[in-house]
């Protein structure tokens, strides 16, 4: 059983409950059927998503990541596609029966949605760039979309969803620093084998785009501090792995981890509002 949970990567699991959790914080306040409506979309729909990409992923994760559970031997591929199937079922079915308006519905069924468009044939957004990075946004932002309207959020907080997107827009290119010896192997399109060192800085230059836009955009002061302080310590993030030239492979994961972190204190701040 370990090993099919390993198919879902620990710090994903953790960004996509608190999301849930933090945006039921911005409608009011987390409840008891919040915390179970966080462990559903973490367990079933995320999980589907990285588990599912783990199986289409697993020729090039035996490059770049041969310690997941399928190269490594822990579990067969087959095994791993099943899992993965009755995952997309349940993704599939189990929002019929807690999704309270038209919009939390479509929002369930775009992340199981999103994780075929990335990694299932003949999509497989995963090798177009161009596609793969607004996916992956997305799927970041939309448990924390569903935690809010499914507490009736008003829609004033699309302000904060788009500066989140974009943030999302300029981080996420930096995934493919990881994962370039693989993609080179396999032939994948890669923004890190296209441009280099010069990637940090595209992403740098798109994080300082998203400030202005949250200095312009219309939204409650406390969540422009929030989402400032999110943007500037990856800034920051960039910034110290450029002067101190460290290895720029460990940047993405450390921009996670930073995110974790902030995500909690963000819904602990919330709560204790």
């Amino acid at each position: 059983m370990i090993a099919y949970l390993r198919l879902f990567r620990a710090d994903a699991a953790l960004i996509a409950f608190f999301s849930y959790l933090t945006g039921a914080e911005l409608a009011g306040g987390a409840r008891l059927q919040d915390v179970i409506a966080a462990a559903l979309v973490t367990c079933i729909s995320t999980n589907f998503i990285y588990s599912f990409n783990s199986w289409a992923d697993r020729g090039i994760d035996a490059v770049n990541k041969p310690w997941r559970p399928i190269p490594a031997g822990r579990i067969t591929a087959e095994k791993a596609l099943r899992y993965s199937l009755l995952l997309l079922v349940l993704a599939v079915v189990y929002p019929f029966f807690i999704a309270r308006t038209s919009l939390t519905l479509f929002l369930f069924e775009l992340l199981p949605a999103l994780g075929l468009l990335y990694s299932a044939r003949p999509f497989c957004f995963r090798r177009h760039p161009a596609f793969s990075t607004p996916t992956i946004s997305l799927g970041l932002i939309t448990p924390l979309m569903l935690g809010c309207f499914m507490n009736g959020a008003d829609h004033r907080l699309w302000a904060v969803f788009i500066a989140l997107f974009v943030y999302c827009i300029g981080v996420v290119p930096l995934k493919d620093i990881e994962d370039a010896k693989g993609d080179r192997a396999f032939g994948m399109r890669n923004l890190y084998l296209s441009w280099g060192d010069r990637l940090p800085l595209f992403s740098f230059a798109g994080l300082a785009v998203d400030l202005v836009w949250i200095y312009a955009a219309p939204m409650p002061e406390t969540l422009k501090i929030v989402v400032v302080a999110v943007v500037t310590a990856t800034m920051s993030c960039i910034g110290i792995f450029r002067c101190f030239q460290l290895k720029p492979e460990n940047l993405y994961r450390a921009v996670i981890r930073t995110v974790i972190v902030l995500a909690v204190a963000a819904g602990i701040f919330f709560r204790w509002e």
